[in-house]
């Protein structure tokens, strides 16, 4: 009924190549990272819809992404994302006519018992991958490069977008102030005076202009490369640290859990992480041993004022 109240109108249909290319074009101001997810996520609902010859948006029903989620057989928070993306596009299509129903809200939500493993370094681990910098690459260039990188994870909590298209003109004083790549939110952090001297003795970048203010950049590759040629580093790094399972995003979680864990509010964490607060209290408020030890003095605290009233109250009778 609804194809034939369209014909009746004259409305056309909307071809769900056409729905995803306007959705890009709509999304076209959005961070690299984030247009690489959407592009990926609704080049496989294509193929899947292709292959099984389901042309137009409107023909997508609950029963047909059915099918797609058994393709995909996806969990935990892989499927999560790609299953926000997959609402977005089809509330994206609604809000144009082009179909009536979002089918992508019917599909199940998995439900975590946890959120992404969230894993600190420890002290000592910090300690161990920063004094490694100094043992990778051949010159000082690397070593230093390496050095600064690691320092701005650990006291600035940086993504390595963030690291390598820091410029000189982000630094005021002994504050570091860029809006983040990955989602435009201001980054705002005090840095203790040993990054400050880092910053000042890294070597100029490789081919940069003798005036150009990046300081791991020469203004010539994408992000994308420059986070490739990062983590190739960072890699080499924590291999002679000897830490297991490290990788850059740690040490977001090192200081979001210092943060929370010395009293810190989780709007002040997501502030300083250039984060949301919904997503600093999904992945952090529950672990650090400051905070449990916080939590613990807390209900000992509970304990032992119900205890007192309760045998005052038995002394009476």
């Amino acid at each position: 009924m609804a194809e034939m109240e369209d014909g009746a109108l004259g409305r056309p249909r909307k071809t769900l190549t056409d729905a995803i290319e306007d959705f890009h074009a709509q999304h076209a101001e959005h961070a690299p990272e984030t247009k690489r997810k959407y592009k990926r996520v609704l080049a496989y609902l294509s193929d899947y819809c292709a292959r099984e010859s389901w042309r137009y948006v409107d023909q997508v029903t609950v029963e047909i992404m059915d099918g797609y989620a058994l393709w995909r057989n996806k969990t935990n928070w892989t499927w999560i994302k790609e299953l926000e993306i997959l609402r977005q596009f089809f509330g994206f299509c609604i809000e144009r006519e082009w179909t009536r129903k979002n089918p992508a809200k019917a599909l199940k939500r998995p439900r975590l018992l946890e959120a992404n493993d969230v894993e600190p370094f420890t002290s000592e681990e910090i300690v161990r991958i920063i004094a490694a910098c100094d043992g990778i690459g051949k010159t000082q260039y690397e070593r230093l490069r390496a050095r600064t990188m690691v320092l701005l994870m650990r006291y600035a909590g940086l993504r390595v977008s963030d690291v390598v298209t820091l410029s000189k003109d982000h630094i005021k004083g002994s504050h570091l102030e860029k809006r983040a790549i990955k989602n435009r939110r201001l980054i705002r952090v005090e840095l203790p005076a040993v990054l400050i001297q880092a910053l000042e003795v890294l070597p100029h970048p490789k081919a940069a202009a003798l005036d150009s203010r990046l300081y791991f950049s020469s203004g010539n590759a994408s992000v994308r490369s420059l986070v490739k040629g990062a983590q190739r580093s960072l890699s080499a790094v924590f291999k002679r640290a000897k830490v297991d399972r490290a990788h850059p995003h740690r040490f977001r979680h090192s200081l979001a859990s210092e943060i929370l864990g010395k009293g810190g509010t989780v709007e002040e964490a997501a502030g300083i992480l250039a984060d949301s607060a919904a997503t600093i209290r999904r992945h952090y408020a529950k672990w650090t041993p400051e905070f449990q030890a916080r939590q613990d003095r807390v209900i000992r605290l509970v304990h032992g004022t119900n205890l007192a009233q309760a045998e005052e109250q038995a002394s009476k009778c």
